[in-house]
């Protein structure tokens, strides 16, 4: 925080009065978390005596955030003239936290040049909010899309007047709720939000993004579009549509490979068998050759190790360990019998699985894992909100946990585009007992919330996974998440860039290679720092290894019963899959 007579040069300045407040901090969070360097000033009455006293306490900066408390505080004892000379310093403000008071109306009508006459409570709990289609420069992939909140009973609307002078770009029912107004050689954003969402909140296991929709994405929605490529984002957003479970049969259930195929291909989408690999022998010779022949992208990707219950779910380091490395063994020798790859990326079976889990995973060489739930479901403590809202989850062993949704909503996958996270769909063979007229809708709705939209395989998706923001210096820099990383320079100049990478695990011996060849790299707090430059066109491919000092092998093997036990309970689920749901259709 800075006060009288302190210069900063941040991005970003959030107005308090005289000591911040939590929803002052809690702006703070969101705009650092997004990559902007955000100050926090506090106004006094003395600090607002005239112009120039007010220039030099808030410093100049592309945007300015205040509560419209904080305004109205500075109203109250320096006359709203002084509020004015306030919101002209920066090129974007928002105004934020109004309640339905005289005082708040009297900042709303006059910042806004009458063109919003007060504000009041929302009076629908279950109200649905829209998002305009006009303003995909602020709005993104959100653009034209509805989204229904959990509870928007604490927000505001606003009364808009008919003058024209307003853009709303949501509305909650049929009322503005996030508002721009043109004000002189600013624009300013009036957003009915009460409280901003708390970046260090703890979120429960299944929690959908979609409820902190009002308290955070049009923070995110203002601060990306006022500040651009200085923010952390994604230019090169990807997507893939995994299928849980199916053998690689001509028919399993209702999905039928030849007709997926077939929708794949005209569509040019991309879709991934979550394969379990104890079926690693009982392959199609027909269908295999079919994927080989129509499909140039890995298939398959690893889905658990028997599909037992809750089988990586356990704590027991040693048989976590022996499972991760025979699930690989097995897809390996998959891919030897049938000539299907794979990719090294484990889908846990029933979405559950431990730290302990994670930590098998990274020992014995995934690339990541991508699962409904990014949360072990042993773990009491939950994660924080800046955890889930980051592309990949990272705080189990530094390994990358992605997060994968059903396409039952696309505003939840607009959520995870905003946020620069892949678009990543998962369903089970009943999806398509209709046929494949919902997959092909899915793919459409998807493609049309972001004209860059790649679709590809999941190690490809989790190789090149990251977010990018351009330094006044002109240095990229980007944050990456897995051990295998490629980097291509797409621009027409030769560019610098900055990696960063968590690493947080203590007593391990890291080593950092670029095509082979060793790359210095350096320890800053819990990142490892790499530079480098590439030529127009240039690829880099990265590699950080890591040895925990500890680490050792496991002689975990399946013993006869369990396997005996396996094949039942798979003959079980194949009958049910390929016999009783079929047949409940029919029926």
């Amino acid at each position: 925080m800075i006060g009288p007579n302190q210069q900063d040069t941040g991005d970003v300045v959030v107005l308090c009065w005289q000591a911040p407040v939590p929803s002052d901090r809690h702006v703070h969070k969101i705009a650092a978390f997004l990559g902007a360097q955000p100050t926090l000033v506090s106004l006094t009455a003395d600090a607002l005596r005239d112009e120039a006293s007010i220039r030099q306490l808030v410093p100049t900066c592309s945007c300015l955030i205040v509560a419209a408390e904080t305004l109205a505080r500075a109203a109250d004892d320096v006359g709203i003239k002084k509020v004015h000379s306030l919101i002209n310093l920066a090129k974007h403000v928002l105004i934020y936290g109004f309640e339905p008071t005289d005082r708040h109306n009297a900042i709303v009508k006059d910042l806004s040049s009458g063109g919003l006459v007060r504000t009041h409570p929302t009076t629908d709990s279950d109200a649905t909010f829209y998002v305009a289609k006009g303003y995909r420069e602020w709005c993104g992939q959100f653009s034209g899309l509805s989204v229904r909140a959990t509870d928007v009973s604490r927000e505001s609307a606003f009364l808009e007047s008919s003058d024209g002078r307003q853009s709303v770009m949501i509305r909650v029912g049929d009322e503005p709720f996030f508002v721009r107004v043109n004000s002189g050689g600013s624009q300013v954003f009036f957003l009915g939000s009460h409280e901003p969402a708390d970046l260090d909140d703890k979120v429960e296991r299944r929690t959908r993004p979609l409820a902190w929709f009002s308290n955070l994405v049009p923070f995110v929605m203002f601060l990306r579009g006022s500040l651009g490529n200085r923010l952390w984002h994604n230019d090169h957003p990807k997507a893939c549509f995994i299928i849980d479970d199916p053998r690689l049969t001509n028919r399993y259930g209702f999905l039928e490979y030849r007709r997926l195929l077939e929708s794949m291909r005209r569509l040019r989408f991309s879709a991934c068998i979550a394969f379990i690999p104890w079926n690693y022998r009982r392959s199609s010779k027909e269908v295999a050759a079919l994927v080989s022949l129509n499909y140039d992208l890995p298939f398959l990707c690893v889905h658990g190790c028997d599909h037992t219950k809750e089988e990586f779910a356990t704590t027991d380091v040693e048989s976590l360990s022996g499972k991760a490395r025979l699930s690989l063994e097995r897809m390996r020798a998959h891919r030897h019998l049938s000539g299907v790859p794979f990719d090294d990326v484990m889908v846990f079976p029933q979405g559950r699985f431990s730290a302990e889990a994670v930590t098998a995973l990274k020992a014995s060489g995934y690339l990541a894992s991508v699962n409904g739930a990014v949360c072990p479901s042993t773990r009491v403590p939950r994660l924080a909100l800046r955890d889930v809202l980051d592309v990949a989850v990272t705080r189990f062993a530094d390994f990358p946990l992605f997060g994968r949704r059903y396409p039952h909503d696309l505003a939840e996958f607009a959520f995870d585009l905003l946020m620069g996270k892949p678009a990543i769909a998962v369903e089970h063979h009943g999806y398509f007992r209709d046929g494949y007229g919902p997959l092909e809708t899915f793919v459409e709705g998807l493609n049309s919330l972001d004209e860059r939209l790649e679709w590809t395989n999941l190690a490809t998706i989790c190789s090149s996974a990251c977010l990018t923001r351009e330094a006044k210096g002109g240095d990229v820099y980007i944050r990456f998440y897995t051990s295998r990383f490629r980097l291509k320079n797409s621009g027409t100049r030769t560019q610098r860039y900055v990696l960063l990478k968590r690493e947080t695990e203590t007593g391990a011996r890291r080593s950092v290679t670029l095509g082979g060849r060793e790359l210095e790299s350096t320890h800053e707090g819990d990142k490892l720092k790499m530079c480098l430059s590439l030529d127009p066109g240039q690829v880099a491919d990265i590699e950080v290894r890591s040895e925990a000092s500890d680490s050792t092998d496991s002689s975990w093997m399946p013993t006869e019963v369990h396997n005996a036990k396996v094949w039942i309970r798979r003959l079980l689920c194949e009958f049910r899959d390929n016999h009783v749901d079929t047949a409940r259709v029919l029926g």
